[in-house]
């Protein structure tokens, strides 16, 4: 009896490797065929900032737009106006009082690395990140997790991890937690989303 539940213990934990692999492929896999549909994406979304060793919290909402092979906007409209937007190229950030213009390549900040893995995301594209990022996938009941972590310890990288969770249902983004390693904790929760797809 012992050698029977001996092997079949054994067998259990090979497989499980196995089933997480092909969830994860599959996921991966849907995520792309679902991207690839979308023509533009547009909803509301929260940020709260906030930092690992203070009880202070900073709550911000807005709306954002992605337009395929254009860009990421995000128009914030509480507590202030401004508006961020992200193409391939660069990151254009709008104030009452001025509009700054950088180049997304040399920027080394939490919002341009959330913007390129955004844009990974919006293209299907996100299993691409493995060549820069170590990437862990997880699924719990409704929802895959995809947790993104640096692959070299840099001085200069910005965050300790970002994680993504994605609906099972529409393999849609609905959370992105950012963890910067100067404390701060963003988190960004996107709901009302509208969906203009290819026909």
């Amino acid at each position: 009896m012992k050698r029977i539940l001996f092997i079949l213990v054994i067998a259990l934990a090979a497989s499980l490797p196995g089933m997480s692999q092909g969830s994860e492929d599959l996921f991966y896999k849907e995520l792309g065929r679902a991207s690839s549909q979308i023509k533009s994406l547009s909803g509301s979304f929260i940020q709260t900032k906030e930092f690992s060793s203070l009880e202070v919290k900073v709550v911000s909402k807005g709306t954002f737009r992605y337009v395929r092979n254009r860009e990421i906007r995000f128009d914030y409209t509480v507590p202030y106006q401004m508006s961020i937007v992200v193409d391939d190229l660069t990151v254009k950030i709008t104030t009452r009082e001025k509009t700054t213009t950088y180049p997304l390549k040399d920027q080394k900040n939490a919002m341009a690395e959330m913007a390129r893995i955004m844009n990974y995301c919006m293209k299907g594209l996100l299993h691409e990140l493995k060549a820069k990022y170590d990437l862990a996938y997880t699924s719990d009941g409704p929802y895959h997790r995809i947790m993104i972590t640096n692959r070299k310890d840099d001085p200069g990288n910005t965050f300790d991890r970002i994680t993504l969770k994605f609906t099972r249902e529409h393999s849609a983004l609905e959370e992105m937690v950012i963890h910067e390693k100067s404390g701060y904790v963003t988190t960004y929760v996107f709901s009302g989303l509208a969906v203009n797809v290819a026909l």
